[in-house]
């Protein structure tokens, strides 16, 4: 009776490289010293961790795929499936000129799967489902005042283009309060065409406006829930934190414990300078493109109420405006807020401010 072998890649590694798109992806496979099979499937995790595992039996299976629109669900599939998978930021991937000059997915998924095999990647966080569900709560509600904000510059815009006003002119309205809505409802436009175009607008403006007081509700009763609720007070003891500032800096930081050091944090939140040096010639761009933009927008914002409600950090913003313009200036008070911020959050103490 003849035995039959049966096939096993025990001991090898098999890695895959994954250009993501919403109806197909573009596979590459190969191990560490060629390329093994290159070809396109649904977007479907199942279908990959089903055709590698019954190929490559007995082998440990890397996978890496581009972050994007396709968000973090397929990552969390594949590791399910026993499968070890990352997700990258596309910036991240080695990449010559000539592959630049001849960019197409098969090309994309080759490389993401040779520098995977050289152990040249680094992983992206992953948040939990439930991480990523109530940061996307928070995005929204900042998307939805983007939106209010859009809204109200469109009126401006066509009541100055009209030569309108309200009362003392509507520059001078900051708030939008219900009575001067009201007053615009009721203003004379001398012509039904542009009447019909204010109410539509007026009309846009009300249910963004109950959309954001909806969103805002329902942000502070997930900062209410167990799971934050220690983590923003901590971070409101913080002067210049409020409560909506407070969950957007704790959704989007996710596990404090991940930054391996400060300088780590600042590179992350884009708190440090876009450099070019070669040589003799050094140039600084001021601070880097590369961020996490909701982030560095609220410590930002937290950082000029900070200035406003502690002196100590007021008397130092001074002293930066002295050798700097003052944009610049309150991007070093977001660094020293930055600092206060993983300070309450890795010692879990109250911030204690300094008295005079």
């Amino acid at each position: 009776m003849t035995k039959v072998k049966t096939l096993s890649f025990e001991g090898e590694t098999i890695y895959c490289g994954v250009d993501v798109h919403k109806k197909n992806w573009k596979v590459n496979i190969r191990n560490s010293n060629m390329e093994l099979e290159h070809f396109s499937q649904n977007a479907d995790p199942d279908c990959l961790a089903s055709h590698v595992q019954k190929r490559y039996p007995g082998a440990k299976i890397k996978v890496a795929y581009e972050a994007g629109f396709s968000g973090f669900w397929a990552c969390r599939k594949l590791q399910q499936a026993g499968i070890e998978c990352i997700v990258i930021n596309a910036a991240d991937v080695p990449i010559s000129d000539k592959q630049k000059k001849q960019k197409n997915d098969t090309v994309d998924a080759r490389k993401i799967a040779k520098e995977l095999s050289k152990d040249n990647l680094d992983a992206v966080y992953v948040p939990t489902i439930a991480e990523q569900n109530d940061r996307s709560l928070v995005r929204v509600r900042e998307q939805l005042i983007e939106d209010q904000t859009r809204c109200k510059n469109r009126i401006r815009h066509l009541l100055h283009f009209n030569g309108l006003k309200v009362g003392d002119g509507i520059d001078k309205e900051k708030y939008w309060t219900l009575a001067f809505i009201k007053a615009l409802e009721e203003l004379d436009c001398e012509d039904n065409s542009l009447r019909i175009t204010l109410n539509l607008l007026l009309a846009e403006l009300k249910d963004i406006r109950k959309k954001v007081l909806e969103a805002t509700t329902a942000v502070r009763k997930v900062a209410a829930t167990k799971v934050y609720k220690e983590d923003i007070e901590l971070l409101r003891s913080i002067c210049g934190i409020g409560p909506i500032n407070a969950m957007v800096i704790r959704t989007e930081l996710g596990n404090i414990s991940r930054f391996k050091c400060f300088d780590h944090l600042c590179s992350y939140v884009g708190f440090i300078p876009s450099t070019d040096d070669s040589g003799d010639n050094k140039a600084t761009r001021g601070i880097t493109h590369r961020c996490n933009n909701r982030l560095r927008t609220a410590l930002i914002e937290s950082s000029w109420m900070l200035i406003s409600k502690d002196p100590a950090m007021l008397m130092k913003y001074s002293a930066y405006c002295k050798r700097m313009d003052k944009n610049k200036a309150i991007i070093r008070i977001g660094k020293h807020l930055l600092s206060r911020i993983k300070y309450v959050l890795t010692k879990r103490e109250k911030y204690e401010p300094c008295m005079v």
